[in-house]
């Protein structure tokens, strides 16, 4: 009776074994496999955050740019479109009829001023002239409807109307 009880015991050893040797190899499996999985989310989360600093990078020069653009053309406070309008007609040499603001319209931080322009008895060059200036000033002004008509008097000369606006930060 003492050997059934040696291998009954003997048998409730290796059984026990085998079940922590099961359970371990569970554990270690089911271990593993979380393991694979954190570390390719890891990876992921790796790449977005790359992606992300690359991004950070790319804002940062655009906005040091944009910076460096404003201060160049001086995009503060203007005196206005009006008094602009007349520095350039002044330093082409040229005398407006009619010189009139228009309305303001507020877009975003910025703020578009119009106002029309009119110019009677001027020859094709100095139109020419005075659209290149508006459109090439360092101030962001752009021209919003332009007509031309020729004097019955003179067939050389020309009214210009434009409509032109000035963008200032608000």
């Amino acid at each position: 009776m003492t050997r059934s009880v040696k291998t009954l015991f003997l048998d409730k050893s290796i059984t026990a074994l085998l079940l922590a040797a099961v359970v371990a190899l569970v554990f270690t499996i089911t271990t593993s496999v979380y393991v694979k999985n954190l570390e390719r989310e890891n990876g992921a989360l790796r790449a977005q955050l790359t992606e992300i600093a690359s991004l950070a990078g790319d804002a940062a020069r655009i906005k040091s740019t944009v910076e460096s653009k404003e201060k160049k053309i001086g995009l503060r406070k203007t005196k206005g479109i009006v008094s602009t309008l007349e520095q350039t007609l002044g330093s082409l040499g040229l005398k407006a009829s009619v010189i009139r603001p228009l309305e303001k319209k507020k877009v975003n931080v910025f703020t578009e001023n119009n106002a029309e322009l009119e110019i009677r008895g001027t020859d094709l060059n100095s139109i020419v002239n005075l659209l290149y200036r508006i459109e090439n000033s360092p101030l962001p002004m752009k021209i919003k409807n332009a007509e031309i008509k020729t004097t019955f008097e003179d067939p050389d000369k020309f009214i210009l109307k434009l409509t032109v606006s000035l963008l200032t930060r608000a």
